[in-house]
């Protein structure tokens, strides 16, 4: 017998030992296997970084996603992309979620409803390509873009494979601006605002900061214009106008209360002022500013003060950068095209058009079909013309108004094909379910922008039998005879890109970023931009309210409702989670007898939705705001699922009680209703994370002017507010003999409540959900907090738990959010009692935990 050494005895006896524990135990035994050949770029306990680009909204922001041992544990911005520059939003935060999502389908499915089960993909595919063999032109394919390379694959198989057509759909589409862009400048493109460099911004309902088209960019570009250490003038004044604070409007230091749609009639109003103020001659403006009227009459059209109209266009003249953006979808009405047109024509008048304002040469590279094209589509459903249709990145059961008409149509096709990768509305209601793979899983590329191509590259193997949309309409090409590409969707990526070596070239920092190629146009105002302007906003139906549905700031369009983190953290204006609510201004609350969490009855023409009211200040009598994004049927953490109540909605849904209405352009018009609150007499309890706004006279988020801080107090400049947190200087009395000491300072006129590093702190602490239940209990898990203050402290602002904002009020500002966060003790009380030491002292002087 060979002599045994001590390496093969710890191995025997370890085995020994490993099987008698494991047979004392009911868990089923794990095998851990080694690498046979170790990956070159795998490490074990190191990280690996992969350059991708964030797909949970449209604005393109580079990621570097960090992974261990083949799975990505983390994502953060690019700092060589030029959109983000490193920085990353609480939702793209959040996306890494999608990939292990328990919604997820697993594999292809077939039949509906409760009789959907798992099927295999060579039977899904074939009886898909059965399907469409048997009605090409009755085939239509609806979804969202996918970027140049993916696009073009389906393009191909809809053109050479005789399919009826490809609708690309987006629930915020952006036809109004890019419309107005046209009609102003000649090119149908998206421009690009720059506030780095402004001193004046005015901000016409599009919420930048919040849900904006590129909030992590103008969030950037907003912190460099305010600035002190840049503008010896103390940084840029922000100016917001609309019916509702929003979370961009909450860091402005005026806030004008504009009546809803009325956006447009004072960009009009303030270019026609600042025009002749300054002595502005152009033949062509003239005549669109023409269509304008005076600030007099347009504050008489928004309800506002006249002489607050007077004040900003006189700051408008004097100031020696200014910049305006026009709205979001929460101001577009049936005029948008108007209002964003009359943004534009006062950007031209300031001349920060070439600069601040940048036009595009060339049209959007894969703009969105309006809503119009969306309708036709519809009506080619209820016609009996489409008896195949196939949806990916999108959910027009959900995001489409029910009196669009989409879901009674859905019936008379014969087989809807859903591509979806998580469980929702559209997929269940599928006949044939192809789930594609998660962003994290993917090859792809975007180009949000000339000149910015980024790549999406796969950072993990699929982890359930999915396959790449681009496959997938590949595979349906070849069988139905069609021209399409050689190779899989990876090799015509490399191609595109050309070739395998430039490809890995490109994924070196995420893509090609050569700004040079913008192509910036002339941007000479054209004649036809009087004929964009001018027009007034229509409400449909009756009611004593305008119904204002904004994009909720981390659910979106609806899209995000699946990830827990964004439904648990709480929204950044009004402070709630999980759930729908109202918002009504104190003195409607005050008329109709309603208190926090009473629930009303809200009523359009289209439907009627109830949902708990949140009275608060900064919301104009004559509106009921709501969120869109809830009300969701399907998923665990979208709908009531893991509350056992699957198939209930979680709140409601402001997208069915809205009408079907376009604006000029064809585009789809999220403000466009009238709406009458009924009080049903029901209450229930809303999770609210802060109860109260009033810093009652203890400085939490203190306030003090540049000239107060130099001790200059009587040069203070009233229109500008700078918050000052000065460095903590702990006692050296607590540990004397150690030779660090831990400090961070946070600067607070930075911040602007986005929460991006409570998603942060979410993702890379692993921390767990508490639920609506328990949040609605005040029960929270989260490391750090943003809390909003408003106003100057004093100590009788109201009641000790009164939930409701205390200090806002209409066109005032004063809003201050004040970061709490995990201090990294200098002397924690914990270190000395924990009994396993899982808190610590470290040798740098700040706390240590062991998890």
């Amino acid at each position: 017998m060979p002599e045994l050494d001590r390496r093969d005895f710890l191995k025997l006896v370890g085995l020994g030992a490993g099987t008698a524990a494991a047979a004392g135990c009911s868990d089923p035994i794990e095998n851990l296997v080694p690498y046979v050949v170790q990956p070159e770029d795998v490490t074990p306990g190191l990280p690996t970084f992969y350059a991708s680009t964030c797909r949970e909204c449209e604005a393109g922001c580079g990621l570097h996603v960090r992974t261990r041992e083949g799975r990505p544990i983390k994502l953060e911005g690019n700092p060589d992309h030029p959109i983000n520059r490193g920085k990353l939003c609480a939702r793209g935060q959040a996306g890494i979620g999608r990939t292990y999502h328990p919604d997820r389908h697993e594999t292809a499915m077939s039949g509906s409803g409760d009789a959907q089960a798992a099927a295999s993909w060579d039977d899904v595919e074939a009886r898909l390509a059965a399907a469409v063999q048997a009605a090409p032109g009755g085939t239509w394919v609806l979804g969202g873009s996918r970027g140049p390379t993916i696009d073009a694959i389906i393009d191909s198989v809809v053109a050479s494979g005789g399919l009826g057509g490809r609708v690309v759909y987006s629930p915020f589409d952006g036809t109004a601006l890019r419309s107005a862009t046209e009609a102003v400048f000649g090119v149908a493109a998206t421009p690009q605002f720059d506030m780095s460099g402004a001193d004046l911004i005015l901000d016409f309902g599009s919420d930048f900061l919040g849900t904006g088209v590129s909030p992590v960019e103008h969030a950037a570009q907003f912190a460099e214009a305010r600035d002190i250490d840049k503008h010896k003038d103390g940084g840029a004044r922000l100016v917001s106008v609309g019916p509702r604070m929003t979370l961009t409007g909450s860091s402005a230091e005026q806030w004008i209360p504009a009546a809803a749609g009325s956006e447009g009639a004072i960009a009009l109003a303030l270019a026609k002022a600042v025009a002749s103020k300054k002595g502005f001659v152009d033949a062509t403006v003239d005549a669109a500013l023409a269509k304008g009227g005076s600030l007099s009459a347009a504050a008489a059209a928004a309800d506002v003060d006249a002489g607050a109209l007077d004040t900003l266009a006189d700051a408008i003249v004097h100031a020696h950068a200014v910049v305006a953006l026009p709205p979001g979808p929460a101001a577009t009405g049936t005029n948008a095209v108007g209002t964003s047109a009359a943004v534009l024509l006062l950007n031209a008048v300031v001349g920060a058009v070439g600069s601040r304002v940048k036009i595009p040469a060339q049209p959007d590279v894969t703009p969105a079909a309006s809503y119009a094209d969306v309708q036709r589509l519809v009506d080619a459903m209820n016609a009996g013309s489409v008896s195949v249709l196939i949806v990916h990145d999108a959910n027009p059961l959900y995001s489409l108004p029910t009196s669009s008409g989409f879901a009674a149509a859905l019936g008379k096709v014969g087989t809807l094909v859903s591509l979806a990768s998580l469980a929702d509305e559209t997929s269940q209601a599928a006949q044939l379910v192809l789930p594609d793979h998660t962003p994290l899983e993917s090859w792809g590329d975007v180009e949000a922008r000339g000149g910015v191509r980024s790549l999406v590259q796969p950072t993990v193997r699929p982890l359930h039998d999915t396959r790449a949309i681009g496959d997938v309409f590949l595979s349906l090409g070849r069988s139905l005879g069609a021209d399409v590409p050689e190779g899989d969707t990876k090799s015509i990526l490399e191609s595109n890109w050309g070739g395998a070596s430039s490809l890995r070239q490109a994924l070196s920092k995420g893509g090609n970023f050569d700004s040079a190629r913008l192509l910036q146009s002339e941007a000479s105002v054209s004649a036809t931009a009087a004929s964009a302007v001018g027009a007034a906003s229509q409400l449909a139906g009756r009611g004593d309210y305008t119904l204002v549905a904004y994009p909720h700031s981390y659910i979106g369009d609806g899209s995000g409702a699946a990830m827990p983190w964004m439904q648990e953290l709480p929204d950044p204006v009004t402070k709630l989670s999980w759930n729908s609510w109202a918002e009504i201004s104190k003195n409607v609350a005050d008329k109709l007898g309603l208190k926090f969490g009473d629930i009303v009855r809200i009523e359009t023409e289209s439907g009627s939705i109830e949902s708990p009211v949140y009275p608060r200040g900064g919301v104009r009598d004559d509106i009921v705001a709501i969120a869109v994004g809830q009300g969701h049927t399907v998923g665990h953490y979208a709908s009531r699922a893991i509350d056992g109540l699957p198939g209930v909605a979680r709140g409601a849904s402001v997208i069915s009680i809205m009408p079907a209405a376009t604006d000029e352009s064809g585009g789809r018009a999220w403000l466009a209703s009238k709406a009458g609150i009924t009080k049903t007499g029901a209450f229930q309890r809303v999770p609210l994370s802060q109860w109260t706004d009033n810093q009652r006279g203890r400085g939490l988020a203190p306030e003090v002017t540049l000239a107060t801080l130099a001790g200059h107090e009587e040069h203070a400049d009233e229109g500008g507010h700078h918050e000052i947190l000065r460095p903590y200087k702990p006692s050296q009395d607590a540990h004397p003999d150690e030779p660090y000491r831990w400090g961070m300072t946070i600067d607070n006129d930075r911040c602007n409540g986005c929460s991006a590093c409570i998603a942060a702190c979410y993702v890379e602490n692993n921390i767990p959900i508490v639920g609506e239940t328990n949040a609605i209990k005040h029960r929270e898990m989260t490391w750090i907090r943003i809390e909003r203050y408003i106003g100057d402290g004093d100590r009788d602002g109201g009641e000790e738990r009164r939930p409701t904002p205390d200090r806002e009020e209409l066109g005032k500002t004063g809003i201050r959010y004040a970061p709490m966060l995990c201090q990294h003790c200098g002397a924690a009380p914990c270190e000395s009692v924990c009994p396993v030491l899982a808190t610590y002292h470290t040798p740098d002087g700040m706390n240590g935990m062991v998890y």
